[in-house]
């Protein structure tokens, strides 16, 4: 038995190794499709590229924050990221449009939301992104879109995300406005705290916003990218 163990042990050892290098390779892969579909969302809207990455950075410190790993957070991940995936099937006139859109043009606009869902929905490991996707127009108070949902009838991780994508919309640098500074952006975020936001997960990310926000104030979109990149390899090698 000794002598057999002896003879079994490099292999065992060298098909682990192979197995961990596999899977390795196969995360490797899911980062790559994640980041390439990112990147066919920003070819549409430039505004998208670096938004994706605050995002879903910012959303998967809240979520640490609130225990969440594993399954739950590679969906919340991957659902932050792609939030915005449907916005390929908007047409150009409307999607680019400088001024407001009208009615019928809003009405076509929030279609992303459920093509995005189409994207993702049986997409393998994407598939657990559609929470997020779909959920991310939605409000504590019901008053969202497409489904009208309220409160906890609200995914977990869409509930989060809209408190990471409010934020940075406000925060950040866009072609159309300036930045809001951290006080006016938290302003914002508190007074739509219990209509828009749910209040636990605000209750979260108040004592962390002021370091997000600094640590996100000088990054470009390469370092916001590494950022998120740490992030997901942390969270995926689990």
């Amino acid at each position: 038995a000794l002598l057999c163990g002896a003879v079994l042990y490099p292999v065992v050892v060298h098909l682990s190794a192979d197995n961990e290098q596999k899977a390795r390779e196969v995360l490797d892969s899911h980062i790559s499709m994640m980041e390439a579909l990112g990147r066919a969302i920003a070819k549409r809207d430039s505004d998208t590229g670096a938004h994706n990455y605050r995002v879903a950075w910012i959303a998967a410190g809240i979520a640490e924050k609130m225990g969440i790993e594993g399954n739950t957070m590679q969906a919340l991940i991957a659902g932050s990221f792609l939030h915005d995936v449907g916005k390929i099937g908007i047409p150009d006139a409307i999607l680019l449009k400088p001024g407001k859109l009208d009615d019928t043009e809003m009405a076509i606009m929030r279609t992303h939301v459920d093509q995005g869902k189409d994207i993702v929905i049986g997409a393998g490991w994407l598939d657990g992104a559609q929470d997020v996707v779909a959920g991310h127009h939605e409000k504590w108070n019901g008053s969202g879109y497409p489904a009208r949902l309220q409160g906890e009838a609200i995914a977990l991780s869409a509930r989060i995300f809209a408190v990471a994508d409010v934020f940075d919309a406000l925060c950040s640098k866009r072609p159309y406005k300036e930045p809001m500074s951290f006080e006016a952006s938290m302003a914002i975020l508190e007074k739509d705290t219990g209509s828009h936001f749910d209040p636990g997960v605000m209750a979260v990310f108040k004592p962390m916003a002021r370091a997000i926000y600094d640590q996100l104030a000088d990054c470009d979109e390469e370092a916001t990218r590494k950022l998120l990149q740490d992030r997901v390899k942390h969270h995926f090698e689990q």
